[in-house]
């Protein structure tokens, strides 16, 4: 809870955050306010300053969106070179960079690299799908974020298989890597906030992450007599042929929170990458007190503990993944109770306050004063 948390002094150094989403927004009814991913949580330790000239004007260009998916495929590590060169300003005259995100984080990184001024300050970048990405990247690619990285102060990842998989991959020290454990918005995901009662709608999954398998899904959907609703982008599912019993829809804030209010299971099918895909989604349910039931990866055991605070299932088992989902659907007994285990760890390890007290020591870590 809030309360167990350290409380900081007024902030006496600066921090620049370039952020691969762009500001929002603000909505009085989520503490981080306009910033995205509860960002605002270390205004109690940092004076933030925003960077979010990336994502208007020439850089939203078509040219130059087809300039930055070359660089996406080709050369890994110069890609976000546009939020660099916005970052330049604010970054030249803080104590301590913290870019949000590889698409962002990987321009400042080559930056840094290849010598300019104003990019001295120390930067930590946080990683969320490099682990995944760079198995199939070649051998011009791998070099390319190599170079990049050198120049990062330290690198937070979200999983702890990720440390030996960058190690190996790309020769990152492990001494630079930090694992931060994810958070979410713990308050505004509590069911005391939602007006209407809790389950009786069936199945819900949610997510629009490339690495979803909503094709597992659908299979194991065919061989559940309950409803599913499937919350997602239509691109996710457009190949793929429903069953009559599932519903997909796309919403948003209030609407999804309703939508896991409602539901009796949360269910999160993924290709199990390297990296916690889905683990907003799995967290945000936990905290609204819902049984889980997600595809088992490295990365996810940091976040589900087995039959305590959630189900895993094998990667691509339509058959196993049904019979979990029916024999929580026929026990409410047990519902409940995975659901209680959930919400309490949720709450005590993986709020945003707790994500971004940790991302904030890394930042003071790697200060020009410590």
């Amino acid at each position: 809870m809030l309360d167990d948390l350290r409380v900081s002094p007024a902030p006496t150094q600066t921090a620049v955050v370039i952020c691969s989403a762009p500001r929002r927004i603000p909505n009085a009814d989520r503490p981080g306010g306009a910033l995205p991913y509860g960002i605002g949580e270390l205004s109690s330790s940092f004076e933030l300053r925003w960077v979010d000239g990336h994502h208007a004007g020439w850089a939203r260009a078509r040219l130059f969106v087809a300039v930055d998916g070359a660089f996406r495929r080709f050369a890994p590590g110069m890609r976000g070179l546009a939020a660099a060169y916005h970052a330049r300003g604010p970054m030249s005259e803080s104590d301590v960079a913290l870019s949000v995100f590889e698409d962002v984080g990987l321009g400042l990184a080559r930056a840094g690299s290849n010598g300019y001024g104003w990019a001295k300050a120390p930067h930590v970048m946080m990683v969320c799908w490099l682990a995944e990405d760079v198995h199939a990247m070649g051998r011009f690619q791998r070099r390319s974020v190599q170079k990049s990285l050198r120049s990062a102060a330290s690198l937070c990842v979200f999983s702890r298989n990720q440390v030996r998989v960058l190690q190996a991959t790309l020769s990152i020290d492990p001494k630079r890597i930090v694992v931060v454990p994810f958070g979410v918005d713990t308050r505004y995901f509590d069911p005391a906030n939602v007006v209407g009662p809790a389950g009786g709608h069936g199945v819900v999954a949610v997510g629009s992450d490339s690495r979803r398998d909503y094709e597992t899904l659908f299979e194991a959907a065919s061989m559940v007599d309950a409803p599913f609703t499937v919350a997602c982008e239509p691109r996710n599912v457009q190949s793929l042929n429903a069953p009559p019993n599932v519903s997909v829809v796309n919403m948003y804030d209030d609407a999804y929170r309703r939508l896991l209010h409602r539901a009796d299971i949360v269910v999160t099918p993924t290709k199990a990458p390297a990296y916690p895909s889905g683990q907003t989604v799995v967290l945000e349910a936990m905290s609204m007190g819902k049984a889980t039931i997600t595809t088992d990866s490295q990365a996810m055991r940091d976040y589900v503990f087995d039959g305590e605070t959630g189900i895993l299932v094998s990667q691509r088992d339509p058959q196993q993944l049904a019979a979990r989902i029916n024999r929580l659907l026929d026990d409410a007994q047990l519902r409940e109770s995975v659901g209680s285990a959930a919400q309490a760890r949720a709450r005590a390890q993986f709020s945003q306050a707790h994500m971004w007290s940790a991302v904030a020591d890394v930042l003071r870590s790697v200060t020009r004063d410590e």
